[in-house]
C-alpha cells in the first residue's frame, strides 16, 4: 500500500501512526526519494472522490507532510506551486478547510509569501469560505483564524492594500468573523480585528468595527473545571477591552454604549465597563475626550455618590481621575480642562456645605482623585475649593463638621504633594520642569498650617481620630516640595515634639506612634531641621537616671531609635544614645532604663541604612560605641555591676554583635583585639568563681564572648585551637551549680559556633569522635546528667545545620538509644525540638554554616527509628518517643514530611494523649502536635480523614476543662490552639465523615464558650459556628 492509502487507512484509527507515515513521507521528499509532483499526483483519486470524509483526509495527510518536511527541501517555486494548489482546492471543495489552513501555515513557516500573494490567500478565504461559522466545528475554524491571525502579523501592508483599494473589503473582513462563540477563536478574532482598529483608516467603517466587538460585552464566559486550554475570562475581557479602546473613532458608540451599560443591575458587567472606560480615555485622546468629558461626569457621579460597591467607586474615580490627566496632555490645556473641573468643583462645594455626610466625603475623594492627574488639574482644583472650604471652615459650630472639612483638605494636600513631588523626590515625567513655584497651594499653605496646627494643639487628647487627621495633614504640608519654607516646618517638627515629650500617655498612644512617625518621615526630608529642633528638646527631657520611677522616656527614646534609620542622622543619634547610655550608668539608673536605652541602640542599628563596616586597622562605631560597653562589662573593681541584669548583658551584647559582624576579615583577625582578652579573661574566671562577685562578672563576660565570636568570619583566628576553646567550654558547661544558668547557656551557644564555623571539616569527625570516647565520653550512661545532655545537643545542632553526614551518622542513634533511660529519657526527648528549632545566633548573618538539606537529614536520622521503636516500646518509654517525635515534626516543612503521613498521624494522635501532670513540657508538646496536625489538614486532609473521630474527641478532650478538682487543664495557648484545629476539620474533611460528630462537638464546646480566657472564648465562638454552619447546608441539600 501506498503511504496515502496507509494513511487514509490509520487516520481515524491511530492518529499517531498516521502521523508517523506523513513524516515517513516528508523524510522520502526531503532524500529526493519522493518527487513533489508525484505526491501530488498520488492524492489526486482521494481528493475528487465523491465522499467527502476521503477528501478531507487527503488534504489533511497533504499539510502533515508539508509541516514534517525541513526547512529549505522545498524551493521557491514547489512552494508557490503548492499554495496555488492548496488556494485551487479551497475554491473548488470547502471539505479539509482547516486541512488547507495548516498547510498554507506550514509553506509560510518554510518561506515568507510575496505581497501579491498574501492578499491573494486572505481574499480567496474571504471569498469561498464566509462566513466563518459555516464550519461548525471548532477544530476546523481555529486554523483559518491562526492563518489570518498570522497574515496580520507578517502582511500589513498588502492587506492594508486591499482595504484602501477595494470598496467594500472592510465590510466583507468583518463580517467573516460573525457569530465565533468558541473562547479559544475570540482570542484570536479579538487580536486580528485590533490591527485595522488600531493602524488604519476606518473612519468610514468605524460602526461596523465597533459593533463586530461590542456584541460580545460583557464577557460572562466561565470556562469547565479543569479546562486544558486555559482561556479565562479576564483574558477575554482584556482582548476586548482592548478593541473597544482601539480607535478615537469609535468614541461616538462606545462612550454611549458603555453608559448605557452602567446602569446594569450586576455588578460585574458595571466593573467592566468602568475599566473599559479608564481605557478608553487613556487611548482616544484629548480632543475627543474633551467632547464627552462632562457626559461621563455626569453618569460617573452617581457611582461615587451613591455608592454600591467600594470597588465600583473606586473604579469610577479612575476614570475621573484619567479623564483629567488626558486633558492635561492637550496644547492650551486650559480650556478642556477647565471646562471639566469647573462643574466638578462646584458640585463638590455643594456638597462640602452639608459635611459630615457620605456625599461630602465622596466629594472629598472625587476632587482627591482629579488633583493627582497633573499639576494643573491640582491648580484648579485647589483655586475652586480650598477658598471656600475655609470658609465653612470659619462658620462650623460643630466638631464634627469641621473635621469633615479637614479631612477634604488633607485629602487636597496628599494629591498636591503626590503631583509637584516632596523635597527629596520629585516624578519628572509628571512635572517636568520645577514648578513648584507656581504651586496653588503656596496661596493657602499659611491657612493651612494655621488650621491644621490649632486642631492637631487644642482638641483634647481622647479625640484621638481627629489629632491623627490634623497630624497627618501638617507632616504632608511639610513634605510637600517648596511649599513651606524652613522656618514653618520648624513649626511643625516642633508640635510633633510637643506631642512626643509632653503629652500624657493615653490609650493605645497612637497619636504619639504617628508624631514620632512624622517625625522620621521629615527626617527624609528634612534632616538638619529635626537635628537642630528635636534632639536637644528630646534630650533636654531625656534623664540621666530614672530614680523617680518615671516611665517618660520610653517615647523619646522610641524616636530617636526610628530616627537612627535616616542615614544622614544616624551618627548624631548614636552619639546622643551613647553619651546618654554613659550618663545613666554614671548616675546608677535602673535595668529598665538602661536597658531602654540599649534598645534603642540596637534598633538604630539594626535598621541602618548605612554601611557599618569599617576599614583593617578601625572602625569608628566599634571603637566609638563597642568598646566603652565593654570596659564597663569587665570592670572587676565594684562590686556592683549595673551589667549583671541579664537582660542589659543580652542588649549589649547584640549591639556588640551587630557591628563585629559586618567588618572585614583583616579587622576581626586583630590578635590585639578586644575578644581576644575577653576569651582570655572569661578562660580564666571559668576555672575561679568561687565568689558571688567572681560569677557575675564571669557571666557577664561568658554571654558578651558569645555574640563576639557568633560575629565573627568562619576565617578569623581564634585566641586558641578550636578545639582547646571547645573541650574548654565542654569542661566549664559540665561544671555544677557554681555556674549560673545564663553563663551556661552562653558557653553551650559558644560550642554551636565553634563546631559550626571553626573546626575544618577533615578535624570534624575525628574532633567529635574524640567527644564520643575516653577521657570525654559525653554519652556514657554512666556520666550522663542534664548538663552533658544539653551539650549532645549543642553539638548535634551545630552538626545539623552543617549537615556533617559522618558524625551525625553515628551520633543521632546513640542519642535515640538514651529514650528508653530512666532517668534521663525525657530531657533526652525534650531536647530533639531544640535540633531545628530558630536560633537567633546560628544564622547567615553571623556567617554560620547553614545547609538547606537539614530538614531531610534530620528526618531521615530520627523519624523511621522512632516510629518503628514507639511501637514496642513501653508505656513509659513511649512517652519520650512521643515528645521526641513531635519535638522534631513541629519545625518540619509540609513537603518533607508527606511521603510518611500515614505512619505519623497515628502517632500524633497518640501525642495528644500525654498527661500534662507527668511534665510541664508536654504542654509545648501538645501545642506542636496540634499546629502539625492543623498543616496536615491544610495539606493533606484526605490523610486524617479515617482518623476523624480519634482527631476530634481528642482536640474535644483537650480543650474541656476538668472536672476533678487539682486537676490541671491544658494552658490557653494549648487550648487555643486545638479549638483552632477543630475549627479546621468540618471545613477540610468530607462531611459525610465528620458530620456524626457535630452534635457532641457542639455540646462540647458549651464548656469552652464559658472559658475564663477571652482568647478561647472567641476561639470557640468561631468553632461552634463553623460547625453549626456544616449542619444547616447538609439540611438544605436534603431538602432540595
Amino acid at each position: 500500500m501506498s503511504d496515502v492509502q496507509l494513511y487514509l487507512f490509520e487516520a481515524d484509527k491511530n492518529k499517531t501512526e498516521a502521523t508517523r507515515i506523513a513524516s515517513q513521507t516528508a523524510k522520502r521528499l526531503e532524500s529526493k526519494e519522493l518527487k513533489l509532483v508525484d505526491l501530488i499526483e498520488s492524492l489526486g483519486e482521494y481528493l475528487n472522490n465523491e465522499e467527502a470524509s476521503l477528501r478531507s483526509k487527503s488534504m489533511a495527510y497533504l499539510s502533515e507532510v508539508l509541516g514534517a518536511v525541513p526547512l529549505k527541501v522545498l524551493s521557491r517555486q514547489q512552494r508557490a506551486l503548492l499554495c496555488d494548489f492548496v488556494l485551487s482546492r479551497i475554491a473548488d471543495d470547502s471539505e479539509g478547510i482547516s486541512s488547507c489552513a495548516k498547510a498554507l501555515l506550514a509553506l509560510e513557516e518554510r518561506g515568507k509569501w510575496d505581497h501579491e500573494t498574501a492578499a491573494k490567500i486572505l481574499n480567496t478565504f474571504l471569498d469561498y469560505t464566509h462566513p466563518l461559522k459555516q464550519f461548525k466545528l471548532q477544530s476546523e475554524r481555529y486554523p483559518v483564524l491562526q492563518l489570518i491571525d498570522l497574515l496580520m502579523a507578517r502582511y500589513r501592508e498588502p492587506l492594508q492594500n486591499l482595504h484602501s483599494g477595494e470598496g467594500g473589503f472592510m465590510s466583507r473582513f468583518v463580517s467573516y468573523f460573525d457569530g465565533e462563540k468558541d473562547p479559544r477563536n475570540l482570542m484570536i478574532v479579538f487580536s486580528i480585528l485590533r490591527v485595522p482598529m488600531a493602524e488604519w483608516d476606518v473612519s468610514s467603517d468605524a460602526q461596523e468595527l465597533f459593533d463586530a466587538v461590542f456584541n460580545y460585552f460583557p464577557i460572562t464566559f466561565k470556562p469547565p473545571p479543569d479546562d486544558p486550554y486555559g482561556i479565562t475570562a479576564q483574558q477575554l475581557k482584556d482582548r476586548l477591552r482592548d478593541c473597544i479602546a482601539a480607535t478615537s473613532d469609535f468614541a461616538p458608540y462606545a462612550f454611549p454604549a458603555l453608559l448605557d451599560k452602567l446602569d446594569s443591575s450586576s455588578m460585574n458587567t458595571k466593573r467592566d465597563v468602568l475599566q473599559a472606560l479608564i481605557s478608553c480615555v487613556a487611548e482616544y485622546g484629548s480632543r475627543t475626550v474633551s467632547l464627552y468629558s462632562i457626559t461621563l461626569w455626569d453618569s460617573l457621579k452617581f457611582e461615587i455618590l451613591n455608592v454600591q460597591e467600594e470597588d465600583l467607586a473606586q473604579l469610577a474615580l479612575m476614570v475621573l481621575t484619567e479623564i483629567a490627566r488626558t486633558l492635561s496632555k492637550a496644547a492650551g490645556a486650559g480650556g478642556p480642562l477647565n471646562a471639566y473641573i469647573k462643574p466638578i468643583a462646584k458640585e463638590s462645594n455643594e456638597h462640602l456645605q452639608d459635611a459630615p455626610t457620605k456625599q461630602s466625603q465622596a466629594a472629598g475623594q472625587i476632587l482627591n482623585a482629579i488633583s493627582q492627574a497633573s499639576p494643573e488639574a491640582s491648580d484648579l482644583i485647589v483655586r475652586s475649593v480650598l477658598p471656600n472650604l475655609f470658609v465653612l471652615y470659619q462658620d462650623a459650630n460643630t466638631t464634627a463638621k469641621r473635621r469633615g472639612l479637614i479631612e477634604v483638605l488633607v485629602q487636597l494636600v496628599n494629591s498636591n504633594r503626590d503631583v509637584y513631588g516632596e523635597w527629596r523626590t520629585v516624578n519628572i515625567e509628571r512635572l517636568p520642569s520645577d514648578q513648584a513655584a507656581s504651586n496653588a497651594l503656596l496661596k493657602f499653605s499659611d491657612q493651612a498650617l494655621d488650621i491644621m496646627s490649632t486642631v492637631l494643639t487644642n482638641t483634647p487628647i481622647n479625640e484621638v481620630s481627629y489629632r491623627l487627621v490634623a497630624l497627618g495633614g501638617l507632616l504632608q504640608l511639610a513634605r510637600v516640595r517648596q511649599l513651606l519654607g524652613d522656618d514653618k516646618i520648624s513649626r511643625i517638627i516642633v508640635l510633633l515634639d510637643d506631642v512626643v515629650i509632653k503629652e500624657p500617655s493615653h490609650g493605645q498612644d497612637e497619636t504619639k506612634a504617628a508624631a514620632i512617625t512624622g517625625l522620621v518621615e521629615i527626617a527624609h526630608q528634612k534632616p538638619q531641621l529635626v537635628v537642630n529642633i528635636a534632639f536637644p528638646a528630646f534630650m533636654a527631657e531625656l534623664p540621666d537616671t530614672d530614680r523617680d520611677e518615671s516611665v517618660t522616656y520610653f517615647p523619646i527614646l522610641e524616636a530617636f531609635a526610628k530616627l537612627g534609620g535616616e542615614e544622614k542622622i544616624f551618627d548624631t543619634v548614636i552619639t546622643r544614645l551613647k553619651n546618654k547610655l554613659s550618663a545613666a550608668v554614671h548616675q546608677e539608673a535602673s535595668p529598665k532604663y538602661l536597658s531602654a536605652i540599649l534598645s534603642a541602640m540596637l534598633y538604630a542599628f539594626g535598621h541602618s541604612s548605612l554601611n557599618l563596616q569599617g576599614t583593617a586597622d578601625r572602625c569608628p562605631y566599634f571603637d566609638n560605641v563597642i568598646l566603652p560597653i565593654v570596659d564597663q562589662v569587665m570592670q572587676t573593681n565594684t562590686s556592683s555591676n549595673p551589667f549583671d541584669d541579664d537582660a542589659i548583658q543580652d542588649l549589649a551584647g547584640r549591639v556588640c554583635n551587630i557591628i563585629l559582624r559586618q567588618q572585614i576579615l583583616e579587622y576581626q583577625a586583630r590578635p590585639e583585639n578586644i575578644w581576644h582578652r575577653i576569651w582570655r579573661q572569661t578562660d580564666a574566671d571559668g576555672n575561679n568563681n568561687t565568689t558571688p562577685h567572681d560569677q557575675k562578672r564571669l557571666k557577664r563576660t561568658v554571654i558578651l564572648l558569645t555574640y563576639f565570636v557568633a560575629a565573627l568570619r568562619k576565617e578569623a583566628p581564634l585566641p586558641s585551637s578550636p578545639q582547646h576553646m571547645l573541650r574548654t567550654k565542654i569542661a566549664f558547661c559540665t561544671q555544677g551549680q557554681s555556674v549560673s544558668p545564663q553563663a551556661r547557656a552562653a558557653s553551650l551557644r559558644q560550642i554551636s559556633l565553634i563546631i559550626n564555623k571553626f573546626i575544618a571539616t577533615s578535624e570534624l569527625q575525628p574532633t567529635i569522635s574524640a567527644l564520643l570516647s575516653d577521657p570525654e565520653d559525653i554519652l556514657l550512661p554512666t556520666k550522663l546528667d542534664d548538663n552533658r545532655i544539653r551539650i549532645v545537643f549543642a553539638i548535634t545542632k551545630a552538626l545539623i545545620l552543617r549537615n556533617h553526614h559522618a558524625t551525625l551518622s553515628k551520633l543521632i542513634p546513640s542519642i535515640l538509644d538514651l529514650l528508653p533511660d530512666p532517668t534521663r529519657g525525657t530531657l533526652v526527648a525534650l531536647g530533639f525540638s531544640t535540633l531545628l528549632s530558630p536560633d537567633d545566633i546560628l544564622i547567615k548573618e553571623n556567617h554560620c554554616i547553614i545547609s538547606s538539606l537539614r530538614y531531610q537529614k534530620v528526618f531521615t536520622l530520627t523519624i523511621p527509628t522512632i516510629a518503628s521503636s514507639v511501637r514496642t516500646a513501653e508505656i513509659r518509654v513511649k512517652r519520650n518517643y512521643l515528645i521526641a517525635l513531635s519535638g522534631v515534626l513541629r519545625w518540619l516543612p509540609y513537603p518533607i514530611i508527606e511521603a510518611e503521613i500515614a505512619v505519623l498521624v497515628p502517632l500524633l494522635l497518640q501525642s495528644l494523649d500525654l498527661s500534662s501532670d507527668e511534665t510541664a513540657a508536654v504542654d509545648d508538646v501538645k501545642a506542636a502536635t496540634v499546629g502539625t496536625l492543623m498543616t496536615i489538614l491544610a495539606q493533606n486532609p484526605t490523610a486524617l480523614n479515617e482518623h476523624a473521630g480519634s482527631l476530634i474527641s481528642r482536640l474535644l478532650t483537650t480543650i474541656t476543662m476538668p472536672d476533678a478538682k487539682g486537676a490541671k487543664a491544658a494552658p490557653v495557648k494549648v487550648r487555643t490552639a486545638a479549638l483552632q484545629c477543630l475549627t479546621l476539620v468540618p471545613a477540610q474533611l468530607k462531611g459525610e465523615v465528620v458530620l456524626p460528630f457535630r452534635k457532641q462537638v457542639v455540646k462540647k464546646l458549651m464548656g469552652a464558650l464559658d472559658d475564663k480566657r477571652r482568647a478561647v472564648r472567641g476561639e470557640a465562638v468561631r468553632c461552634r459556628s463553623r460547625w453549626m454552619d456544616m449542619g444547616e447546608k447538609d439540611d438544605d441539600e436534603d431538602e432540595e
